[in-house]
């Protein structure tokens, strides 16, 4: 049965959006949200974890969809489509770090726009499948060696000052990195941060209780900037 991909769509401008959002559902999309601004965007993602965001580069509020396109890129690992009426050099220069799954220059087409999403969906879908049969190696420092770490096999890191303790199935070991390096080659679906000294993979949780998380015999606080968005990625498993 093929499930049909859901869409996020992020337009200031309503009468765009909502003819957007009218091309999407006839050709057979899920629409999972229309909003303006990138704190919209942000909390839509996390309810209903669409496949593709479609992103209009002049959006609402202190951040840009550029910006936007970054945060979505590092947290959520959702491919994106930009749309813009502005083509200039340097916003092209800007949306290319972003590495876009495309980018398309109003006004568009019906065509233009199925096209674009179909080949960002199935690029994404490849590189998810790759993702999934290869998991992350890596290797830290133990004493004078140099130990293989499976990213399946960690439970939690913790932040200690400018160092961090990792925290696997068998051991644990302190890497001389701070927790947000370290989260940035950990991220992904399952590994979430959970406090400015926690960073967690959810699939080792034995426990929520009030503020906290069990993982084996380890109590983890939840801080209260993040404890939103926890309980909205724990109510989606």
């Amino acid at each position: 049965m093929r499930t049909i991909p859901k869409i996020l769509i992020v337009e200031d401008e309503p009468i765009i959006a909502t003819d957007i959002e009218l091309i999407l559902e006839n050709l057979g999309y899920e629409v999972c949200g229309t909003v303006d601004n990138a704190v919209e965007a942000m909390d839509n993602i996390i309810e209903n974890n669409p496949d593709l965001v479609l992103l209009d580069i002049h959006i609402e509020g202190d951040m840009d969809g550029i910006l936007l396109a970054q945060e979505i890129k590092e947290k959520h690992k959702i491919p994106f489509i930009f749309l813009t009426s502005n083509a200039d050099t340097q916003t092209i220069n800007r949306v290319k770090r972003t590495k876009p799954s495309g980018f398309i220059v109003k006004p568009f087409d019906e065509k233009d726009l199925q096209s674009n999403i179909e080949i960002a969906l199935f690029s994404d879908k490849n590189q998810t499948n790759e993702t999934k049969e290869k998991p992350k190696i890596f290797f830290v420092k133990d004493h004078q060696d140099y130990v293989k770490v499976n990213s399946d096999q960690v439970m939690f890191v913790k932040a200690e000052d400018n160092y961090s303790r990792l925290f696997t199935v068998d051991n644990s070991y302190i890497l001389a990195t701070t927790l947000k390096k370290i989260e940035t080659k950990l991220s992904g679906n399952h590994f979430l941060r959970i406090h400015r000294s926690y960073l967690i993979n959810i699939n080792y949780i034995d426990k929520i209780k009030e503020s906290a998380v069990y993982i084996g015999k380890h109590k983890l606080p939840i801080g209260r900037s993040y404890l939103e968005r926890f309980y909205k990625t724990i109510h989606k498993l």
